[in-house]
């Protein structure tokens, strides 16, 4: 198949990744592939893939559109593939513009943001393409109900993990050298990290603040670390309420790096206290890397932790988050147990190989009616 991701941008975030997951999966399937997106945004590009990128002006947006019909009406696609609200639009009418068989957009977040004029965007989006992507059931529920008959398009498949990369048994040997020489960790100090892009909705805030709480029933030597990985507008916000508890001396922020899974593998506790997801990828690595992890009930967080793989405390409830982490901190045993079912599920439900194996199949389906 003749396939095109289309994305608004191909910088540092979640669907971004598991966009280039998904492409260079399919290319290793024999597929031909290109990715679009508009001018300037590719930090998250890796260069095998960057000879596969089509970029379309992002101003004014008519010349945006009209690139964009033309690449598509050149490459002959079989399958347009639009992620993130700004694609699903100018994708679905440039699409349908250029002839293109099979048109998907993809609902990937629950969207707390959007207003009446961007949900009228996505049903109209959505009645002009031919399948509606969803990444958790807890998306997917949402925009089943927004969309009324389009609803019907909907195929909820999840995100996949690269489970070799995070497989924890790799970086054994290096654990404790990562923690003494780099993060200069005290001997037998407990590290929670967080993975996310440093923006209000990740909530980074609320994680500060129960470690706060913990910080002042503990003695010193028994306090935890934070490491934030991850880069945004809410740093020095973050910094300053780190401050003000007086976590500085325990906060480590490192940016966004590109060996995420060396510094999983170094840490205690995963938490991802966001105030929404759609299907976190930041979780999925942490599972797949045997973490004990701690999520928001948002999203499809709760759908990826079934089944005792984890604990999901309510949306900004920082007396709960609170005793979540002591619970796992101070139990060896509970943290453990928590660290094999999470890396578990992580094999037997969110292997990448499955996610661009159902995405695939959806294709042809579609293809076919």
């Amino acid at each position: 198949m003749k396939i095109v991701l289309y994305l608004g941008q191909l910088d540092v975030g979640g669907a971004e990744g598991q966009a280039l997951l998904l492409a260079r999966g399919l290319r290793a399937r024999g597929h031909d592939l290109l990715l679009v997106t508009e001018e300037g945004r590719l930090g998250a590009v890796p260069p095998d893939l960057l000879a596969a990128v089509a970029e379309v002006p992002r101003r004014p947006r008519r010349a945006r559109l009209g690139a964009l019909r033309e690449i598509l009406a050149a490459a002959r696609a079989d399958v347009l593939h639009c992620q993130l609200p700004v694609a699903n639009l100018w994708g679905t009418i440039a699409g349908r513009g250029a002839g293109v068989p099979v048109v998907i957009i993809s609902f990937l977040s629950t969207d707390p943001w959007k207003k009446w004029y961007h949900r009228l965007a996505d049903r109209y989006a959505s009645r002009r393409a031919d399948g509606l992507w969803c990444n958790s059931r807890g998306v997917a529920e949402l925009y089943g109900r927004r969309l009324g008959r389009a609803a019907s398009k909907i195929r909820l498949i999840y995100n996949g993990v690269d489970l070799d990369r995070f497989d924890p048994g790799r970086h054994l040997t290096s654990r404790e050298e990562t923690r003494r020489a780099e993060l200069h960790l005290p001997a037998g100090a407990r590290l929670v990290v967080n993975v996310a892009n440093l923006y209000a909705v990740k909530n980074h805030q609320l994680l500060l603040r129960a470690l706060g709480r913990l910080h002042a029933e503990l003695a010193a030597g028994a306090r935890p670390h934070l490491l934030l990985l991850g880069e945004g507008p809410e740093k020095a916000n973050i910094l300053a309420e780190a401050g003000r508890l007086g976590l500085l001396p325990y906060l480590r922020l490192l940016g966004s790096v590109a060996d995420v899974e060396r510094y999983l593998a170094a840490a205690d506790v995963f938490v991802l206290s966001s105030e929404a997801e759609g299907f976190s990828n930041a979780l999925l690595e942490a599972m797949a890397s045997g973490l004990a992890c701690l999520a928001s009930d948002v999203g499809g967080n709760a759908e990826a932790l079934a089944g005792g793989a984890g604990i999901v405390f309510p949306r900004g409830d920082e007396v709960a988050l609170t005793a979540a982490l002591r619970g796992v901190l101070e139990n060896d045993r509970r943290r453990e147990e928590l660290a094999v079912e999470a890396r578990r599920r992580a094999v037997e439900k969110f292997g990448l190989e499955r996610m661009i194996a159902e995405t695939e199949g959806w294709y042809e389906e579609l293809r076919r009616r």
